[in-house]
This record gives structure tokens, C-alpha cells and sequence, in this order.
């Protein structure tokens, strides 16, 4: 008999995360640093300065003001030990309720500088 050509890889659950689909969504794919931890799909993320990224404002407010933020992790990843190659959306609509941000961060903060780089919010209504 043939080999079967079809697997399921991964399942697909609904989380509301994207809101819309007005601003087309992009990714692209980032290194984050490792000791992050295991961070869920929508962290809010921005890189240092050395190119690897980090949870926004995970550490402070001093390093909110260094990191800033300019995407939204796509997918579950656990960044405790070592860096991790995962993608991020840079641009997309996305429910403000579904963003996972650090204790103490508001989206507040970043939704200006966010809407500059085509990341917008908006609040979505539970059926």
C-alpha cells in the first residue's frame, strides 16, 4: 500500500487574537532570547539592541524604554533556556483583549508607536 500524503502537523483553535483582516497581516521570522520563559501567541515583543527579542517592558520601566515593541509573537514558545527562532506579526489588526503583555505594561503605552509600524487594536465584541 502507498504512504499516506496528508498528517495533521498542528490544530488550528480559534482565539480571536486577529480582529480583522482590513491591514493586511504580515510576519517575519525573530530570535528571542533566551531566559524569556514560555511565552504564549500575542506577546507583545520588541528587540534589543543586539537583535534578539524580548518581552516588552518584562523587566521594568527602564527596559520598556530601551526594548520598545514592534510585534506580536504568532505561535506558543519556550524561550527559558536557549534563544528561539519564531515569527511575529508586524503587521494586522488585533484584539486588544487577546495581546499578552508583561505585569505593569498597558497597550496603552505602545498603541501610538504600534499604529506607525500598520499594528492596530481594536476591542472585539463576544458573540
Amino acid at each position: 500500500m502507498g504512504q499516506s500524503l496528508f498528517q495533521t502537523v498542528r490544530e488550528f483553535i480559534p482565539d480571536k487574537l486577529i480582529a480583522d483582516n482590513a491591514v493586511p497581516i504580515t510576519t517575519k521570522g525573530i530570535q528571542i532570547a533566551a531566559g524569556q520563559g514560555v511565552l504564549k501567541r500575542g506577546t507583545l515583543l520588541g528587540s534589543d539592541d543586539g537583535g534578539s527579542y524580548r518581552v516588552t517592558g518584562s523587566t521594568g520601566e527602564e527596559a520598556a524604554g530601551e526594548i520598545g515593541c514592534d510585534c506580536i509573537l504568532t505561535e506558543d514558545v519556550d524561550a527559558q533556556e536557549q534563544d528561539v527562532i519564531a515569527a511575529a506579526y508586524i503587521t494586522g489588526t488585533f484584539n486588544r483583549e487577546a495581546v499578552v503583555l508583561a505585569e505593569g505594561v498597558s497597550l496603552n503605552d505602545y498603541e501610538t508607536e504600534l499604529r506607525k509600524l500598520g499594528i492596530f487594536f481594536k476591542t472585539v465584541q463576544e458573540s
